[in-house]
Formats: structure tokens, sequence, C-alpha cells
């Protein structure tokens, strides 16, 4: 596979990944505005989903909030920017996937900028709008997993899926972290749970109140859990070892050096999860070795200096 169709499958899978992560945020913290949390700082969640590189963009209500995070195609970090950048990169390589996956990414991008879409999430109920956008996200994984082959394609997808989300739950549980304090605690931890589609998932496997050490294991370390870092790491060692025939020998190794290297320190670390210095001690190397496994596979694989 050439190495600008690598980076291109690569890419469309993080920005994919990336727009779906933050519709399940929006979609929760809303929630959260109107059943619970009085004061819902809105401002807080648009500055943190911005990039650092924009202007500052200051917002009233969330409405506002949610037209600049989703619709606004000047912000750089908006859904519809995500979109049109899945898109683009899909277009570049439609050789090399699947027609039906152009067609769900085609829809997803019309669905983005229909009115109907701007009208629920400005005039009436931003849910339904958020929904729509969701079911667009899981019509794409479900077609990758049905009509793509097996070859380097859909193993540079992967690899950008799990990188993009291993970097997302850091995010989530970072951002989440900063907000609570000793009050508001158990419903930061609830609504970062429902945000990675992990709640019911927690009551099940925990079957206790919501306990901070608890949530701390499920976003970092339970591997049953498909939005940990632990399984997203897991699942990039898994997919990379898939490029070992393909690859120069030299660049496999360094390459697999770095993915085993995340796994067995994410699996095997001795951090006490009530030490909340060494869990975000934790988390800030997580985020750097990944950033650095990210920057090595395009420097080695992707042919960016």
């Amino acid at each position: 596979m050439l190495s600008r169709v690598a980076d291109s499958v690569f890419w469309m899978a993080r920005y994919l990944e990336r727009t779906d992560n933050v519709l399940r945020l929006l979609r929760t913290d809303y929630i959260a505005s109107q059943d619970e949390i009085l004061n819902f700082d809105w401002q807080s969640v648009t500055d943190t989903l911005s990039t650092k590189s924009e202007t500052p963009i200051v917002v009233t209500s969330y409405r506002e909030a949610l037209y600049h995070l989703v619709l606004n195609k000047d912000h750089d970090a908006s859904v519809f920017t995500n979109i049109v950048r899945v898109r683009e990169n899909a277009r570049s390589v439609q050789d090399y996937i699947t027609k039906e996956l152009w067609q769900c990414l085609n829809d997803y991008y019309h669905i983005v900028r229909d009115p109907h879409t701007e009208d629920l999430l400005l005039q009436q109920d931003p849910v339904t709008a958020l929904d729509m956008l969701l079911r667009e996200s899981i019509i794409f994984y479900g077609t990758v997993e049905v009509t793509m082959n097996r070859g380097d394609g859909y193993t540079f997808l992967n690899l950008g899926k799990y990188t993009e989300r291993s970097l997302q739950s850091l995010d989530l549980l970072e951002m989440k972290w900063d907000v609570a304090d000793e009050v508001t605690e158990p419903v930061s931890w609830k609504y970062l749970l429902y945000a990675l589609s992990g709640f019911e998932f927690h009551t099940k496997f925990y079957k206790n109140a919501l306990q901070t050490e608890d949530v701390i294991h499920q976003v970092l370390f339970n591997n049953q859990f498909p939005h940990s870092v632990s399984y997203s790491l897991s699942q990039i060692d898994r997919y990379f070892q898939r490029l070992k025939e393909t690859s120069l020998t030299d660049n496999f190794k360094e390459m697999e050096f770095l993915a085993g290297k995340m796994v067995k320190d994410i699996q095997y670390t001795m951090v006490n999860r009530k030490d909340s210095v060494a869990v975000r001690e934790l988390i800030i190397a997580t985020r750097n070795q990944i950033l650095n496994f990210s920057h090595k596979l395009t420097t080695l694989y992707f042919g960016y200096t």
C-alpha cells in the first residue's frame, strides 16, 4: 500500500473516532445540564474541545456551544469540519475502500449539512440531532466490519481508530476529573461513563455505587471495556503485528517495541488508583507514549519528517 494511502486511511479513522467521541460527550453534557447540574459551564466545554491555535470562542448558551462544536464550518474542531476531513481522506483513497463505505460517509456528510439538523440543534431538540449523527458513526463502523477486506487498508484504519480512542478516553477522564469536587464527583463520573458508553457496563461489572477507583480502573485498565485505554492499546499492538510481512524490518521492530511497551506499561502498572497524583502522572505518561507512537508511525510508514 502506498504511504499516502495508508496516511489517508489512518486519518480518516482518527477524524471519525474523534467525531464520535465529541458527539457522545455533547449529548451527555446536554442531558446533564438539563437534568442535574445547575449553572453548567458550556464555556469550559467549548474551550476544552477547541484547538489551542484558534481564537477563543465565547458562548453564552448551550445553543451557541452546540452550534460552534457541531455545525460551525470555520471552527477547526467542529463535527462538521471533522466529517469534511473524513470525506476528503476517503475521496482520495476510493480505490482502497468499499463503495458501501464511501456511500455511508457521503450520507454522514449530507446529514450534518442538512438544514433540518441545524433546526433541531438550534430551535428544537438537540438530542434528536445528536442521535441522528451518532447513528451515522455506528453505521460507519458496521460498514467497515461487514464490507472491508482484511488487508493493509483495514489495518491502518483500525490503527487510526484505536490511537484516537485511547487519546480521547484519557482526555475525557482528565476533563471530568478537573471539574469534579467532593460534592459533584459522583455525578461527574456518571456522565463520564455515559460519554464513553460505559455506564451500563460499570453497573454490571463492578456492582456497587460509583467509586473513583472503580471508574479509573474501568477507563484505564479494564480490558473487557472497549473504550478503556488498556483495551485500545492492546488493539493497536494487535493490528500493528499484521504489518510485519509488508514492513521494512528495522521500521517494524522499532514500532513493535513502542506498541508493546505501551501495552505492558498500562497493563502491569502498580499505581495506586486512590493516589490521584500517581494516576494523573500515569495519564500524562501514557498520552506521551501514544503521541510518540503516532509520530513514529507517521515518520516511518507515511514518509513525513
